[in-house]
């Protein structure tokens, strides 16, 4: 009798764990889809060019705050680039 109650506890509770864990996966895929959404919504803003990021911005967001800081930054024109240095190869062990 106590083996059957025992093993009967046991088989429920196998159950109970399994339908818990089965409901916390669903949540956690829904809140992975809906991360996964912000995600690409800001790799879309990143890769919007600087010259008209606040053209974008401003078509998605609103005409924009008058925020000196960001509207200079992305009106400015870039640098130019610096070539890298050449880079020489070394055959063996370092002297």
């Amino acid at each position: 009798m106590t083996r059957r109650l025992l093993c009967g506890l046991l088989a429920g509770g196998c159950l109970a764990l399994g339908l818990a864990t089965a409901l916390v996966q669903a949540g956690n895929r829904d809140r992975a889809a809906r991360l996964n959404e912000q995600m690409e919504a800001c790799r879309m803003l990143e890769g919007v060019t600087r010259d008209n990021a606040t053209a974008v911005l401003g078509a998605d967001w609103g005409p924009l705050a008058a925020d000196p800081t960001l509207l200079q930054r992305a009106l400015e024109p870039r640098p130019p680039r610096s070539a890298p240095p050449p880079r020489t190869r070394t055959r063996g062990a370092q002297p």
